[in-house]
């Protein structure tokens, strides 16, 4: 309904215009409808309504086109990090239990020694497909699922996340409302398509912009990317603006039509917004999100002005955007005074149906129509949404919380520190004790008495890391997102650098 109404007001208003675009392939709106309409054909010839496509490729623009296909057909789209694990890929498989794989030819015959009775669409064939004798009479209802995303499963087996159309349609509507993209806007999608964040791919279609698709990140491609295609808004993680940053290209590139850098996933330290404003001459704009809550739910423009955080490292996430409804709970599920520390929980027609298959996680999950994100902030005094840790982050260090976002901006002062991730480890006398995880910015930069300085200086005593360990490099998912689980596994294997009793006791 929504997603093909989406494809058709395109073709109605822009029909030569591009809609897609990637390195092999130009895609104006007229081919868009004619491509949709063909693989919906197709799948409704092997599969039936309800029926679930498990979808496996890189970043290519017909993976946008197999997700608008889907809902027209009115099957479910299963999007799958091909960079996932044998077993990882079994797991989400055995779950969904899907009828076809549209994959790539490469991620086919991985899986067809394993499921040699999975039937297979080339998706790289879609532009190959006849034209549909005729347009389907209905494409589905506005609760009809249309996706299921699944989460990074940075603790655990993944969780497959039910999204409707009514999600799409409020998130684009949000965007549309917020961010206000012209018709015929380039947005260039660095992250991949098998995400969550390719939500924000639909919100530019809705608008009527050119969704400009990067195969894979790299510094140098990316801005090969943003110049080729006149890039006006583009949507990348600080890890990638940071890389964007030293990249040697970056003297060179005319980057003249870029006008807006939205980032998320991850917080934006100020001396690298400040660093991409100047040096990138663009507006910056933060979109916080969740895979449960529909993709972007609060958002900040270039216009906001937050001041100073109440809690050193605190981020400032905006306002919750239209359609979406944002509180602070206690851990009773009791809303909190406006400044006090609580659970973000969001609520509003762009959450998930519920977890595929899990009744239990999903009552734990959404509690009264509010759905419990599981990260910590609070409410300004004009408002405004800031983000201080993940819930399952918090050390809770001898009966006091300590939030390793905190930590984690007072290492940052450092000219030495390029990246840098706090993370718990049980501790027998504390409960649990900080230990950092410092990637300096060269070999010869790692200075483990200056990061005690800053600490000595920045934070109190029962806030100091035990250990400081260097790293060559934070390890992160697609999405950007520290993977913490493995840090804190590696940290448990590793003797310390520094003893924790040269820490002084919580109090």
């Amino acid at each position: 309904m929504w997603l093909e109404h989406l494809v058709r007001r395109g073709l109605e208003r822009r029909p030569d215009a591009y809609a897609l675009r990637d390195r092999n392939r130009d895609v104006t709106w007229r081919r868009l409808h004619r491509d949709v309409h063909a693989l919906a054909a197709r799948l409704a010839e092997l599969v039936g309504p309800g029926d679930r496509i498990a979808v496996v490729s890189g970043n290519r623009v017909e993976v946008l086109e197999t997700y608008l296909a889907c809902a027209v057909a009115r099957v479910v789209a299963v999007p799958v990090n091909p960079a996932l694990t044998d077993r990882e890929i079994d797991d989400i498989l055995d779950s969904v239990e899907p009828a076809l794989l549209v994959a790539e030819p490469v991620h086919a015959d991985r899986l067809r020694e394993r499921r040699p009775d999975l039937p297979a669409l080339d998706i790289t064939g879609i532009a190959d497909l006849p034209p549909a004798a005729a347009e389907p009479s209905t494409s589905g209802e506005l609760g009809d699922p249309v996706a299921i995303l699944h989460t990074s499963a940075t603790t655990g087996k993944a969780k497959g996340v039910v999204v409707d159309q009514r999600s799409f349609k409020l998130n684009a509507l949000s965007w549309l409302a917020d961010v206000a993209p012209e018709p015929g806007t380039a947005f260039l999608n660095a992250g991949p398509l098998f995400h969550g964040s390719m939500v924000i791919a639909l919100d530019y279609l809705a608008a009527g912009a050119t969704v400009c698709v990067l195969d894979r990140f790299t510094p140098q491609g990316c801005l090969a990317a943003l110049e080729r295609w006149g890039i006006e808004h583009a949507f990348l993680v600080p890890s990638m603006v940071r890389l964007v940053l030293d990249a040697r290209g970056l003297a060179d590139a005319d980057l003249s039509r870029l006008r807006l850098l939205l980032h998320g996933a991850a917080p934006m330290p100020a001396d690298l917004a400040a660093e991409a404003i100047e040096r990138l001459g663009v507006d910056l704009g933060n979109v916080y999100g969740i895979t449960e809550g529909g993709g972007p739910a609060i958002s900040s423009g270039p216009g906001t002005a937050p001041g100073e955080p109440a809690v050193p490292g605190a981020v400032c996430l905006g306002r919750p955007m239209l359609g979406t409804a944002a509180r602070f709970v206690d851990e009773h599920g009791a809303p909190v005074a406006p400044g006090a520390v609580g659970e973000l929980e969001l609520r509003g027609d762009g959450l998930m149906q519920g977890y595929w298959k899990n009744p239990e996680a999903t009552a734990d999950t959404v509690r009264d129509g509010w759905l419990r994100t599981k990260d910590l902030g609070y409410t300004g005094p004009d408002g405004l949404v800031w983000l201080v840790d993940r819930r399952n982050d918090l050390i809770l260090r001898g009966g006091q919380n300590v939030y390793p976002a905190e930590i984690e901006h007072v290492l940052r002062r450092s000219p030495n520190v390029a990246d840098v991730v706090v993370v718990p480890v049980p501790d027998p006398i504390w409960g649990q004790t900080p230990v950092a995880f410092v990637q300096p910015t060269g070999p010869d930069a790692y200075d483990e008495a200056e990061l005690f300085d800053l600490c000595v200086a920045g934070l109190a005593a029962y806030k100091r890391p035990s250990r400081f360990l260097p790293i060559d490099l934070v390890p992160r998912n697609p999405a950007g997102k520290a993977l913490r689980a493995r840090l804190r596994d590696l940290a448990s294997e590793t003797s310390g650098a520094r003893p924790d009793a040269e820490v002084e006791q919580p109090r």
